[in-house]
């Protein structure tokens, strides 16, 4: 099917690209439409790049106009239905120590005084909503940035920085520099309206949101007094990032600007819009298709441009559309400069990373030119769904080199799918779409390598988990463990020992599945998931200890199974924490049933899991607490406050947010509370000017906060919810001191 697809391309490019000139549909003028000659480009290691940008413009616009029609340009191929299935990306562990922090401490030691972040390779940092060294305590909560001093007895949250116009998402840091990744707000951007002389065809949508995301470094130098100092502005999605050597690697993803085609009213106009359209192209730049930079810092004037140089821009030898993969190289070291960046062709939406290489995988592009005359082919299509992986050096701490593209049959479910080892690239699929279950799916673990700059499978076994797919996947050496699920867990070793000849070695089946993966040691692997009925009816969070010293037969040697529940680890592998000094694993953990939110601590020893003890988030109410504020009468704001038990209502200053012990409170200012009384017939004053009614309701009437992520500071848990940080005795998990946010 796949050389099949590449011919009809082939065959399809060449056609469009010779075809005639097409002329005016509506200016009666005769447009000139860019090619380009494939033999001027210079191939470098027999990867495609230009030479020039007029030789990028003149590709983009060939490719476009091969593939335009009165109905646009389908600008993303075809990826399946909207909202295909994705998990958060999982990152855990090979190894019983923790992975290093990028921040420095003298006197204090990653995996033995502190916890870092869970990642899925040893060295390899990730970016995270917290971040420590053992002294200090980076979060992000909300739209907030905290700063938490914990070198002392007591902690102290020495500072907040709040983001105006920025989303933030993760940190990454390094010494007294802190790197927060954040979507950032685009206000539209509309185009000039087409000039229409026909009335067959009409202008296309006149404005759109671009997406923008934003690298922010923040000056830690003075706890007291945190300051942004830089501002790299991106056009595109924030994918992911990895650090390696001290070098992050920010990978992005780009579409290309909408464009101001037009679109038919009927069928009589299609001719001349194709041909309108066909020109817009023909009158595009580079700026219509690549990302953009703006760069803003505190001790100069700003700069904008291209984010990556034209002679760094590549385009794998299968066309794959007309987003812009970008890999930005920043130095955590050193403060932030504007970008140095290699992109693709190509869109991206899961990053793996070994010491010397990156990967990037995304659903294969399918060319709709190959589709104009025989629809059909989508049924063939989404039958023999694949995914594209794109392959870049990061060995060199300066830059990063795009090196190969390659492909696998079949789906991700996340970034543990991929690992290298050896110089393979081991990647587990399952065959067909990412949505629901077939009867005829299986899963199965492919073995690709480098060859020139193609990324060639060499080795393959499947047939795992037939009509099931998978649920979680973990590489480790030499070995690779597979869950795959419908009704029952069928848990799989896979012997990689042999690159060119990988094996099924062993099945265990049990009910439920495991989600998430994290070896132990080299004979023990833990998975965290959903217990389940026969039948496969999940029926509460399951935590289950495998034996897999013997590869052909795994054995369940333990399980912690709750009525009800689930736990983040299944979806977010940084929520998880395993301590090996305590041989302790702490997982967040939620039961609507039995309203406990917040996190369970699990003793892994001699074979068994025990549950040693709980923690939460939620304040003890004690005695009542007086009003902060003047009480009023809620019946004159009966309907505007509906009905609440055990809540105080009072009128306090304006601008001013009263908190109540023990309460959370909401805040309404007199102007809001103003257009509220008008619609609803009140007097307009009902509050007066300048003062703000606040609610503050008992806190035992609310969910407890859900618990983000622990870590371990000395002997100390601390455990993150969304507005404080709490330190919890590690041995008794005695709540020990809270810091509110």
């Amino acid at each position: 099917m796949k050389k099949v697809l590449s011919l009809i391309l082939f065959v399809a490019f060449f056609a469009g690209a010779c075809s005639e000139t097409p002329s005016s549909g509506t200016s009666g003028t005769t447009t000139t439409l860019q090619t380009v000659n494939l033999d001027d480009v210079e191939f470098v290691s027999a990867l495609v790049s230009f030479t020039t940008c007029d030789d990028l413009l003149s590709y983009l616009q060939t490719q476009a106009i091969a593939r335009v029609g009165p109905y646009g340009l389908d600008t993303g191929g075809w990826y399946g239905p909207v909202g295909i299935l994705r998990m958060e990306e999982s990152l855990v562990m090979a190894e019983a120590d923790m992975a290093l922090e990028t921040g420095d401490s003298d006197s204090m030691t990653a995996g033995v005084d502190f916890s870092g972040t869970n990642v899925q390779e040893v060295g390899i940092d990730e970016p995270d909503i917290i971040k420590t060294d053992g002294n200090r305590i980076l979060v992000l909560s909300g739209n907030e940035f905290h700063f938490i001093d914990v070198s002392e007895t007591t902690p102290e949250l020495t500072d907040s920085l709040s983001f105006d116009g920025h989303w933030p998402s993760e940190i990454l840091f390094s010494g007294d520099r802190a790197f927060v990744l954040a979507s950032t707000d685009s206000g539209p951007i509309y185009y000039e309206d087409a000039i229409d002389e026909s009335e067959d065809i009409e202008p296309g949508y006149g404005g759109y949101w671009r997406n923008l995301s934003s690298i922010i470094e923040i000056d830690l130098s003075d706890p007291h007094e945190l300051s942004i100092v830089n501002t790299l502005t991106l056009d595109g999605s924030y994918v992911s990032a990895r650090v390696v050597n001290g070098v992050a690697r920010i990978v992005m993803s780009t579409p290309m600007n909408q464009l101001p085609f037009v679109y038919p009213q009927n069928e009589a106009g299609e001719e001349n819009a194709e041909k309108f359209n066909k020109e817009v192209i023909s009158g595009t730049t580079l700026e219509d298709w690549l990302p953009n930079y703006f760069f803003e810092s505190s001790n100069g004037p700003y700069s904008q441009g291209s984010l990556a140089d034209c002679s760094n821009i590549h385009y794998p030898t299968e066309f794959a559309g007309f987003s812009t993969l970008s890999v930005v190289t920043v130095d955590l070291d050193s403060s932030l400069e504007t970008p140095n960046a290699t992109a693709v062709l190509a869109d991206g939406q899961t990053v793996y990373a070994s010491n010397s290489n990156l990967y990037v995988a995304t659903t294969s592009y399918l060319d709709p030119i190959l589709f104009e005359n025989d629809e059909n082919l989508w049924e063939v299509a989404s039958e023999n769904y694949a995914t594209s992986i794109h392959q870049f050096d990061v060995s060199d701490s300066d830059a990063t080199t795009y090196l190969a593209s390659g492909s696998v049959d079949g789906h991700l479910l996340n970034q543990f799918a991929m690992s290298e080892h050896g110089g393979y690239l081991r990647v587990a699929t399952t065959l067909g779409g990412p949505w629901g279950f077939r009867d005829d799916s299986e899963s199965k673990v492919s073995v690709l390598t480098r060859n020139g700059s193609d990324l060639e499978v060499v080795g393959e076994v499947g047939d795992m988990g037939r009509g099931e797919r998978i649920f979680s996947v973990r590489f480790v050496g030499d070995t690779g463990y597979v869950v795959t699920f419908r009704q029952t867990d069928p848990f799989y070793t896979v012997d990689l020992s042999e690159p060119t000849n990988p094996v099924v070695r062993g099945e265990l089946k049990i009910t439920g599945y495991s989600g998430y993966l994290h070896p132990l040691s080299d004979g023990l692997v833990l998975g965290i998931g959903q217990d389940a009925t026969d039948t496969g009816q999940t029926t509460g969070a399951k935590v289950t200890l495998f034996d897999v010293s013997n590869l052909d037969q795994p054995v369940a040697l333990d399980s912690w199974v709750t009525s009800g529940g689930s736990s983040a680890v299944e979806w977010d592998h940084r929520s998880f924490l395993w301590w090996p000094a305590s041989e302790l694993a702490v997982l967040p953990f939620n039961n609507w049933y039995s309203d406990f939110s917040g996190a369970v601590a699990l003793r892994i020893s001699n074979e068994t899991i025990t549950e040693v003890g709980r923690i939460d988030h939620q304040d003890e109410i004690t005695d009542p607490v007086d009003p902060v504020c003047d009480l009023i009468d809620e019946e004159i704001f009966a309907e505007f406050l509906g009905n609440a038990e055990g809540r105080t209502v009072m009128l306090c200053e304006a601008d001013t947010y009263s908190e109540m012990d023990g309460h959370w409170c909401e805040y309404y200012p007199s102007d809001l509370v103003a257009v509220w009384a008008e619609e609803e017939g009140f007097e307009s004053d009902i509050v007066p000017e300048n003062k703000t009614i606040t609610i503050c309701h008992p806190e035992d009437y609310v969910w407890m906060p859900q618990i983000e992520r622990t870590l371990v500071i000395g002997e100390q848990l601390w455990s993150y919810s969304y507005d404080r940080l709490q330190a919890n005795d590690l041995d008794t998990l005695e709540r020990l001191q809270v810091v509110k946010l």
